[in-house]
């Protein structure tokens, strides 16, 4: 009896959390370069036969996910939450401003970017010239190259499908975009604030770059599906607070009945 009421309220807490989630989602639709979070559910048994399952070498660990668990319904034990970033690429829109660059490379590659607090890794490729002639993110951090800041003194600014940045005709430098494991968990990646991520996995240079000038890739979220997800979640948390409800009132009748004397 009061199991169902554990199981019901936890559901209950969970649709909330994901709710956030997909709000926060649509709230950066409209922004470049965000990548979609989604919320994945995990009871103590699946996390326990995760953890079992490495001595045996599960094929499952590789992916770094755990799957999902029935909401307030199948989970046994306490119920584990935790967001996942997804790095599917998102559309390409033209603005014609030849300081927006996208990567049009499904999802793989990053801008790497020098800030205040290191390098850190981004899709959003809205860029623009400091005082000084150095190609900037909004925020004045650097962009970098092979060769470390990229500076353009010039009047013509090109780059090539590969990376390779020319000025007034000749070559400066070339972006450096960096690829990170996708068998790891979220990349081995972080979230750094302003759709900028640091690395706690290795990462490597992309040799397969695609760079589309004049262009910005925008959020990977499918405001359509979000909507329908939100339904969803809504008819499910209306299901757990009836199943709470029906609890409740067994326990009531439980307890009101216990130790009436019937003639």
């Amino acid at each position: 009896m009061y199991d169902g009421i554990r199981k019901a309220t936890m559901g209950m807490e969970a649709m909330n959390l994901k709710q956030d989630v997909i709000l926060n989602n649509l709230a950066n639709v409209g922004t470049s370069g965000y990548r979609k979070e989604n919320m994945v559910f995990s009871s103590f048994s699946e996390i326990m036969n995760k953890e079992m399952s490495k001595t045996v070498g599960n094929p499952m660990e590789k992916s770094g996910e755990f799957q999902q668990a029935g909401i307030g319904v199948e989970s046994d034990g306490a119920l584990y939450t935790r967001t996942t970033t997804s790095f599917e690429q998102g559309s390409l829109k033209n603005t014609g401003n030849q300081f927006d660059l996208a990567l049009d490379d499904n999802g793989k590659g990053f801008f790497t970017i020098q800030g205040k607090h290191g390098l850190t890794f981004s899709r959003a490729g809205s860029f623009r010239l400091d005082n000084a002639g150095y190609l900037v993110t909004p925020d004045g951090s650097n962009v970098m190259g092979h060769k470390g800041k990229i500076r353009l003194n010039g009047t013509s600014f090109e780059v090539a499908n590969d990376g390779t940045i020319k000025v007034d005709g000749k070559v400066v430098d070339k972006l450096l975009i960096t690829e990170f494991d996708q068998n790891l968990t979220n990349r081995g990646l972080q979230h750094a604030g302003d759709n900028n991520f640091s690395a706690y996995g290795a990462g490597r240079v992309s040799t397969s770059a695609s760079v589309k000038q004049g262009f910005l890739e925008m959020a990977n979220v499918n405001a359509v599906q979000s909507m329908v997800d939100l339904m969803n979640i809504m008819r499910a948390y209306e299901a757990n607070q009836k199943t709470l409800q029906a609890e409740d009132k067994m326990v009531q009748k439980t307890v009101s009945e216990t130790g009436r004397v019937r003639g």
